[in-house]
C-alpha cells in the first residue's frame, strides 16, 4: 500500500523530531515546536505514533520491520538509536509495511466529523437517545440517515448508551457492534478492536461473516481473522467514563502507558522502576498531580525536561 505525499513528509518530519528530541541537545523552544506540530494535524499525531511503535518493534528481534531497521544499523556499528529509529521510519514509510493504523485513514475523509483532544472527553447524543462518550484522543464519524444511527470510529475509545427500545452500531476497521438497549465501550487497538459490555449485551459481525455475542460484564477482542476468549471484565473497567483511573496492585508501567493516553507529549517509565506494585483511584483532569503522588507512595522521581518530555525514575 502506498503512502500519500502528506504522509510520507509527515514521517519525515516525525523522524527529524524524534532524532532532535533524543539528541540531549534539544532546547525547551524545541520542545514547544515540537508540541505545536504534533497538535497541527491528524497525520502529524499518527506520524508520531509510528516513530514510538518502531520502539516496541525493535524488541521483537523477527519482526519484519525490525530485520530491515537492524540491517541498515548494521552498517553502522556505533549508530545511536535516534538513527536507527530514524532509518526505521524511512524504510516504514516507503514501503508501508507495518503501518496497521493508517488503514483507517484510508477509508476515510482526513478530518473526522467528531473528535477529542489529549485528556480531552466529549459527549455526543444521538437523534435516537443514545449518548456516546469519546475518550481522550479520539474520532468518529456519525451516520443518522437510516432507521438507526451509526457511528464509525476512527481513533481511540468510546463508550456507547442506547436507550430502552433503540439500537446503534459502531463501525471500526476489524468489525461492526451492534446493539439494542445496553451499554457498553469499543476501543481500537493497533491490530485489533477491543469491546467491554457494562449492561445487557452487544454483537459483534465481522466481515467474514463470523459473529459473537458479548453479555453484561464480559470482554473480548476481534479483528478479520476472529475473536479473542471472552473474559470478564476487569474491575472498575469504565473507571475512565467517570473521569478516573482505578488501578489495584497494577505494575507501574502499565499504568504509566495507561496515563499516556490522557497526557500530550512523551510520558515514559524506567525499565528500574517498571515493576512496582501500584494501587489508588486518580482524577484523569490532572495527570501533573497524579505524577506528584507516585512520588509520596513510591520509591521513584519524576524527571521533567519540559512538561511535554516526562520520565518516571528511581529516586
Amino acid at each position: 500500500m502506498a503512502l500519500s505525499t502528506e504522509q510520507l513528509a509527515a514521517l519525515r518530519q516525525a523522524a527529524h523530531w524524534y532524532s532532535q528530541l533524543n539528541s540531549g541537545e534539544a532546547q525547551p523552544s524545541e520542545y514547544s515546536a515540537w508540541q505545536a506540530w504534533l497538535n497541527a494535524a491528524p497525520v502529524n499525531a499518527w506520524a508520531w505514533q509510528q516513530a514510538e511503535r518502531l520502539q516496541t518493534r525493535m524488541s521483537t528481534p523477527h519482526a519484519p520491520a525490525t530485520t530491515r531497521v537492524l540491517a541498515v544499523a548494521a552498517h553502522g556499528r556505533h549508530a545511536s538509536r535516534r538513527r536507527v529509529v530514524k532509518a526505521g521510519l524511512v524504510l516504514l514509510g516507503g514501503s508501508a509495511l507495518g503501518l496497521g493504523s493508517y488503514r483507517e485513514m484510508q477509508h476515510a475523509p482526513l478530518l473526522p466529523d467528531v473528535r477529542s483532544g489529549v485528556g480531552e472527553q466529549r459527549w455526543l447524543t444521538l437523534k435516537n437517545g443514545s449518548r456516546v462518550l469519546l475518550n481522550t484522543a479520539s474520532s468518529v464519524d456519525i451516520d443518522e440517515t437510516g432507521e438507526q444511527p451509526s457511528v464509525r470510529l476512527r481513533q481511540g475509545e468510546i463508550m456507547v448508551e442506547v436507550p430502552a427500545q433503540q439500537r446503534c452500531s459502531v463501525m471500526t476497521r476489524h468489525g461492526t457492534v451492534e446493539a439494542g438497549h445496553s451499554r457498553f465501550s469499543v476501543r481500537l487497538l493497533d491490530d485489533a478492536g477491543k469491546l467491554e459490555v457494562f449492561g445487557q449485551q452487544a454483537r459483534v459481525a465481522l466481515a467474514s461473516g463470523q459473529a459473537m455475542t458479548v453479555n453484561n460484564g464480559q470482554s473480548c477482542q476481534f479483528n478479520g481473522q476472529g475473536f479473542s476468549v471472552v473474559q470478564a471484565l476487569a474491575n472498575a473497567a469504565d473507571a475512565w467514563s467517570r473521569g478516573l483511573l482505578i488501578v489495584n496492585d497494577q505494575r507501574l508501567d502499565t499504568f504509566i502507558n495507561d496515563l499516556a493516553r490522557y497526557r500530550p507529549g512523551w510520558l515514559r517509565c524506567a525499565p528500574s522502576v517498571a515493576g512496582l506494585r501500584i494501587s489508588g483511584t486518580y482524577r484523569l483532569n490532572d495527570t501533573d498531580q497524579i505524577l506528584r503522588a507516585l512520588t509520596t507512595s513510591l520509591p521513584v522521581q519524576v524527571q521533567a525536561r519540559t512538561r511535554y518530555w516526562v520520565t518516571v525514575t528511581a529516586a
